[in-house]
């Protein structure tokens, strides 16, 4: 699909790619508890779809920056991806 230039892209839109993904947390593992690292590095191999991907990849999304709350509540929700999805 092509668009206009004047167009923009709404960023929730937009899929991204379990690559994509890997690479942000790769850039987000110092800030994670090990734990939750090693789990998502191990769903990662799974077959996901693409609701769950896009989920993943926001929620690190600036993980690195968040306030310890904030953290702990990203923390939680990717934890409940895990559960729900099979790691």
């Amino acid at each position: 699909m092509l668009r206009r230039l004047n167009e923009t892209v709404d960023p929730s839109t937009v899929d991204h790619s379990i690559e994509d993904v890997s690479r942000r947390l790769e850039r987000q593992s110092q800030c994670m508890p090990a734990h939750l690292y090693f789990q998502l590095e191990e769903l990662l191999n799974w077959s996901l779809e693409q609701e769950v991907v896009n989920q993943l990849y926001a929620l690190l999304k600036k993980y690195d920056v968040l306030t310890d709350i904030e953290r702990e509540e990203r923390n939680i929700s990717i934890q409940m991806l895990i559960d729900e999805n099979g790691a």
